[in-house]
């Protein structure tokens, strides 16, 4: 049976699944990445946004409801205004509402949430016909790894985060016509990289210490992120650790444990226990977006086995608060469960029984 970035390959159980990745993790993706000449890499998907807020001499940002504040901040910090558009259920954008809130010489942010377009290309089109002003920032978080055929239509700036997708301490990605000349500031990523390292010797050793030792370096990282008034760029050794790694194995492993975890989920998929957010979740390979109820007992128990799947990934923000019920609903329901490159099989297969253990929990 082959073995996943914990070693136990479904015969010997983890000490925990999923939250950061650890550094060992990548030896399971070595490869080669060729890093497009067209990105332009920062230290987070945070600093891309603040970067582009830097450069585009615009004032106001339409964005989705469902969002976090990491989407919001670089914004708000550079004097922006920040307004919010609807989603409809299957999590598409609502044309009607956005046009009604879009004004001319405007950015309209909007993302493929796990794979699923926010517009259709003539949507998109007719959007740019009507509106010739405003700025098409697509953030491709969700699905930056996965190929696209050509199409029609190319957003003027395309933004993502690439630490969600393997063990980088930095990484953000721009594109966008103007470059910004920015300087790196290693601090955070030295800090992220630290406690990857720790947490490659806890997965190895099991010494509780490791562990509160790595949590207590990745607040201070975030601390650190959010405190930074400018944006920073990629530092060139992570710039080199990114190149290391292999996309295409990243995406096939990710898929290979997608499909291995919607198998075994079958029995409750079937009843109507758990709600999948999309059918087609091979077009992201983020995680796979389920939508439960009694959701936060659910992952408080997941979290006692140590199994770490997150809930929202967006904590709805306050100010976008009673903008959208779909985004309202995503956010107390979703439960994302971890389908990285770190497990395997037998992992997938843990995850799906505890996880029936606890939705036959009263």
């Amino acid at each position: 049976m082959k073995k996943n970035a914990f070693g136990c390959g479904g015969m010997k159980r983890a000490l925990e699944y999923g939250s950061e990745f650890d550094l060992a993790s990548n030896e399971l993706v070595r490869g080669r990445w060729d890093i497009p000449e067209s990105w332009q890499l920062f230290r987070s998907g945070r600093d891309a946004l603040k970067a582009f807020a830097r450069l585009a001499g615009r004032q106001r940002v339409l964005m989705p409801a469902l969002c976090c504040d990491a989407m919001i901040l670089p914004f708000r910090q550079s004097g922006w205004e920040v307004a919010f558009y609807r989603l409809r259920a299957d999590l598409t954008a609502d044309e009607e509402d956005l046009r009604r809130k879009l004004r001319a010489g405007d950015v309209l942010l909007y993302m493929p949430y796990f794979g699923i377009p926010a517009f259709s290309e003539e949507q998109l089109l007719k959007l740019r016909r009507d509106h010739p002003s405003i700025l098409f920032l697509e953030d491709r978080t969700h699905d930056i790894l996965v190929p696209r055929a050509p199409c029609g239509f190319t957003p003027d700036v395309t933004a993502a985060s690439l630490r969600k997708w393997a063990a980088l301490p930095e990484g953000g990605m721009l594109v966008f016509r103007d470059a910004f000349a920015g300087e790196p500031d290693p601090r955070y990523g030295d800090l992220r990289l630290e406690a990857m390292e720790k947490k490659s010797r806890y997965l190895q050793s099991g010494d509780e210490a490791l562990r509160g030792e790595y949590t207590a370096l990745l607040h201070r990282a975030d601390n650190l992120l959010d405190e930074a008034a400018e944006p920073a760029v990629m530092h060139p050794r992570y710039r080199e650790l990114l190149a290391g790694l292999d996309p295409e194995k990243i995406l096939d492993a990710r898929r290979r444990n997608l499909a291995r975890l919607i198998e075994r989920l079958s029995p409750v998929i079937g009843r109507g226990d758990i709600h999948l957010m999309t059918e087609t979740p091979e077009k992201s390979g983020l995680y796979l977006p389920t939508l439960v109820e009694n959701r936060d007992a659910i992952q408080r128990g997941l979290i006692r086995r140590r199994l770490y799947c997150p809930a929202a990934i967006w904590p709805e923000p306050p100010e976008a608060a009673g903008v959208c019920p779909v985004s309202h609903r995503v956010t107390t329901h979703m439960l994302s469960l971890l389908c990285d490159q770190r497990c395997g099989e037998g992992d997938m297969d843990f995850l799906a029984e505890n996880l029936m253990d606890m939705m036959r929990r009263p």
